[in-house]
């Protein structure tokens, strides 16, 4: 996307506090334990610093030590030291779980993944297509990368910058999920360390009922070190890139707008090629009110007028064309890694919600609401607006994975940016949230849908993992099976 002005985007844990003296001389006895080319940073040290800065800087875990693991084995022996002294570790990779429940961990062990980055492509087909093997600490952007210089292509999330591990734990929605179905869907298997420190394989023929809960719900149940993943031979012209097309409306065009991308989410044959984008925000240079920014993809070499047309003909204050392979989709929308929506610290909070579609009446509330922010200290943020296609998300079924939100059309997301380690302005972006949140309800009749990946931490586990029984009962039962002692309880986590 076009970012008119500096936006956060994102294409994108009970504790108990311990001393530094629990930690014990962690250099000194765990060390001699780990690879020559892992890496303890302790408290005070520039190296700790730089590693335990998140992309949300008003989400902040405390740790005593950091361990940069670079193998399994550098994961189960510092899981084994954390378990033998009996204090919390907290894994993370890209650093962009911003779930305030992430605050409460107080003191212990960072496992901080990055030192297991490699990214292999296997001569190993599926019936499908190529295996692509990932180690946990790959960020999605580098994954991207190598499956596309093989001539391959694949699910990945829009935010090259974010762990590619992380977002298939919680769903991962990207680009191609129209034809392919959500990340979780293309995952083969799961290498993973449990919090006893044990390794194994989780699939469809190994732990399965852990295979099922690791999609949707996998940040509660281990440390993942490798993921086998489904990618896939370009074959067609259509699998090179995508014809784009960014809009910018003002205010008076929403309600068009949004009609109009609706009768696209309910054709009856909805083509898996197209796919919508956008954000409601301020731009002072286009705009006293906040204005419409709209980013449409079309898979293929060529937009089809069928789509453009009636968006053109709305009269919208610009619109460019572009055409990008998926390597580029994310650098179109400033979320490369060395994008604007990549950078770290700043105040960042985000409050999914998903529906069924556009509520033009509420999106103008909400556009009435951020029109408020000028003058707040609030001005960067704004209404993130996901319409990807839903075909091959909608061919799985519902009950196959632990993700609870296959019937939605829409993922819908605030996203407030601001400067960081200010308690005023996390109070007022809170406040905003909730408020646009509840109108993005409004007369829908849904319940809170979270996404997982997305949840700002205020959540149930039902608006999170489900609103049928059955599911929290499933969840709660191999939560008390794999993870008994609550190890991974610190990001969205299940309550037994």
């Amino acid at each position: 996307m076009v970012i008119m002005v500096a936006f956060a985007l994102k294409v994108l844990c009970f504790a108990v506090a311990v001393s530094a003296a629990a930690v014990g001389n962690i250099s000194k006895d765990l060390k001699p334990k780990l690879a020559q080319a892992a890496a303890i940073y302790t408290s005070g040290t520039q190296a700790f610093n730089d590693a335990k800065t998140r992309w949300a800087a008003n989400i902040n875990p405390t740790f005593d030590a950091i361990v940069k693991v670079t193998s399994e084995q550098d994961v189960q022996a510092t899981v084994a030291y954390a378990n033998a002294r009996n204090v919390p570790f907290l894994v993370f990779n890209g650093g962009h779980g911003f779930s305030k429940t992430l605050n409460n961990f107080k003191g212990g062990i960072g496992i901080n993944m990055r030192g297991m980055k490699n990214v292999t492509i296997s001569n190993t087909y599926t019936t499908k297509g190529p295996i692509a093997h990932v180690q946990g600490g790959a960020k999605s952007g580098e994954v991207i990368g190598t499956a596309w210089a093989a001539g391959k292509t694949l699910v990945a999330g829009g935010c090259d910058c974010t762990g590619f591990t992380g977002v298939t734990l919680g769903g991962g929605h990207g680009w191609l999920q129209g034809q392919y179905g959500l990340a979780i869907d293309n995952v083969i298997s799961y290498r993973l360390v449990l919090g006893n420190g044990t390794a194994i394989t989780v699939s469809d023929d190994e732990h399965a009922d852990l295979f099922w809960a690791m999609r949707g719900a996998g940040h509660n149940f281990g440390v993942v070190t490798q993921v086998d993943y489904q990618v896939y031979d370009r074959k067609t012209a259509a699998d090179e890139g995508f014809s784009t097309k960014v809009y910018i409306f003002k205010e008076d065009k929403l309600e068009a707008v949004f009609s109009i991308l609706n009768t696209w989410i309910r054709a009856k044959k909805r083509p898996v090629e197209l796919t919508h984008f956008g954000v409601i925000l301020n731009n002072p240079a286009v705009d006293s009110k906040p204005i419409i920014q709209l980013l449409v993809f079309w898979q293929g070499p060529s937009f089809p007028r069928k789509y453009s047309d009636p968006l053109d003909a709305l009269a919208p204050f610009s619109v460019t064309s572009a055409y990008t392979d998926l390597a580029g989709a994310s650098k179109l929308s400033g979320s490369d890694l060395s994008g604007i929506n990549c950078a770290k610290g700043y105040g960042r909070q985000t409050f999914p919600v998903d529906l069924l579609e556009w509520s033009p009446a509420n999106l103008r509330a909400v556009l009435n609401l951020f029109a408020e922010l000028p003058g707040t200290g609030l001005e960067l943020s704004g209404m993130l607006l996901e319409g990807y296609a839903q075909n091959g998300v909608k061919l799985v079924s519902p009950s196959s994975t632990a993700f609870p939100l296959r019937e939605g059309n829409i993922l819908a997301a605030p996203t407030f940016t601001y400067e960081a380690g200010n308690a005023t302005l996390d109070t007022l972006a809170t406040r905003y949230g909730e408020k646009v949140r509840a109108a993005m309800l409004e007369g829908t009749g849904l319940r809170l849908g979270a996404y997982v990946n997305y949840a700002i931490g205020d959540e149930s586990n039902e608006a999170v993992y489900g609103y049928e029984a059955w599911r929290l009962q499933r969840l709660r039962g191999l939560k008390r099976k794999y993870d008994a002692q609550g190890r991974f309880r610190f990001f969205e986590g299940i309550k037994v």
